[in-house]
């Protein structure tokens, strides 16, 4: 009897390790694909003046697009900004401390309607940042007449890429939804006008964009003038949540090249709790120690069971 005691506290405690061993092993943050990068939400310091991630051969890629996303709990129309760094060849590979480098540099900051993320994932480093209502002006113009046009940041992202050692913006991608009559301007390398993505007659609805790739020869433009322009369409308003509006300053991440050292030390004026990569990477955190301290309270109760098992049958 004494021995079936011991068996079956044994077999309780290998279940209890088991158990603790999964619970502790499944509790990985899931964010996205790759791992969360805890994007700053203070004023970044001035840019150094000696070239970052020196023997680096950088690429940067990026896109702008529109998403239907849920923000605060209510579905909105954003327009997104996603920006790449992928490093190439065969030389130093990029790290994850560099990606956490690149983004408190040059994605600092926080305002309203403004919703950021980054994160590592295999030599890579992916910042999406979201913006929702007027902020999405930073990105589109459009005028009484129904005249829209797009843009995106790259006297920015130009700038970024000459602060680092060796690095050139490879890709960029300009897309809008409920436009009509389109064009792209700056000679892109691939263009899709006018493709329709709703047929009905009431609301009818086109998607077009530009592409610029250097591998297929284009050249990335560098000044922020629109790269895609066109009609608006009536989706756009019904829809779409579009405003008439011109275009207007990203409100988001502060610029590090146009700050003084003075201002690097004031914290930022804005108090919009759109920072969700803090929060999200504290209560990955918050989680993994609770978790872990149960897992630990479990093998400590499976070895006192068997010590006291086996007092017993001595």
């Amino acid at each position: 009897m004494k021995k079936l005691t011991i068996g079956r506290l044994a077999r309780w405690a290998a279940y209890a390790v088991a158990a603790a061993c999964c619970v502790v092993g499944g509790v990985s943050p899931a964010y996205g694909a790759g791992d969360p990068i805890p994007v700053p939400r203070v004023t970044p310091t001035p840019v150094p003046s000696s070239p970052l991630l020196p023997g680096r051969e950088i690429s940067i890629r990026a896109k702008v697009s529109q998403d239907l996303d849920s923000v605060s709990g209510e579905e909105t129309y954003l327009t997104n900004l996603t920006v790449t760094f992928l490093a190439d060849g065969r030389r130093a590979d990029l790290t994850e401390q560099d990606c956490s480098d690149l983004v408190a540099t040059f994605w600092s900051g926080r305002s309203n309607n403004y919703y950021v993320k980054a994160e590592y994932l295999s030599n890579s480093c992916i910042i999406t940042a979201d913006y929702a209502r007027e902020a999405r002006h930073a990105f589109y113009s459009l005028d009484e007449s129904g005249h829209v046009q797009v843009r995106a940041p790259l006297v920015y992202l130009n700038q970024i890429a000459s602060s680092l050692d060796n690095a050139s913006i490879t890709e960029l991608e300009v897309r809008f939804t409920s436009i009509d009559n389109a064009r792209c301007n700056a000679a892109p390398s691939l263009e899709h006008l006018d493709d329709l993505i709703s047929s009905d007659p009431n609301a009818p609805s086109h998607l077009s964009y530009c592409q610029w790739k250097t591998k297929e020869g284009a050249t990335i433009p560098t000044t922020d003038d629109p790269l895609l322009e066109g009609e608006v369409e009536q989706t756009f308003f019904d829809y779409r949540e579009g405003t008439v509006g011109p275009f207007i300053d990203m409100p988001a991440p502060i610029n590090p090249f146009t700050i003084t050292p003075t201002q690097a030390d004031e914290p930022a004026s804005d108090t919009s709790a759109d920072a969700p990569s803090e929060s999200a990477s504290a209560s990955s955190r918050g989680l993994l120690i609770g978790v872990g301290a149960g897992a630990a309270l479990l093998l400590l109760a499976a070895a006192v069971g068997i010590t006291w098992a086996r007092r017993r049958t001595s």
